[in-house]
């Protein structure tokens, strides 16, 4: 299943500056690292600015944390959106009016569990 995802760039912002200011790095630092300007990396930090895939790469690396720990929240969302989708899915291939609402019943307190 393919599900296009919205990245939340204020969550990503956040966690690089939260990562950043764990390890002690300036934004110049860290802009250095990754061959970036510090108002680069400031732009990040505050969403005001996407960074692509390359610069995330480059970015995990010298804060030395994966990129999903970067995507945080918005990875996620995407996990639970893809579920979802995958969900209504099968609900939409089950013919039978009774077993779709038990199936629903089902789901719902599956996802309830899975949100908690």
């Amino acid at each position: 299943v393919c599900v296009m995802i919205d990245l939340d760039y204020k969550v990503i912002g956040r966690n690089i500056r939260q990562y950043r200011l764990k390890k002690g790095l300036r934004q110049k630092t860290l802009a250095e690292m990754v061959h970036l300007t510090d108002q680069h990396i400031s732009h990040i930090e505050n969403a005001t600015t996407q960074l692509s895939l390359p610069t995330l790469v480059a970015i995990a690396n010298a804060l030395e944390v994966d990129c999903n720990t970067l995507l945080g929240e918005t990875l996620y969302g995407a996990q639970e959106k893809i579920l979802r989708h995958e969900l209504l899915e099968l609900l939409d291939r089950i013919g039978n009016d009774q077993s779709k609402l038990r199936l629903r019943i089902a789901l719902c307190r599956l996802l309830e569990e899975y949100e908690q």
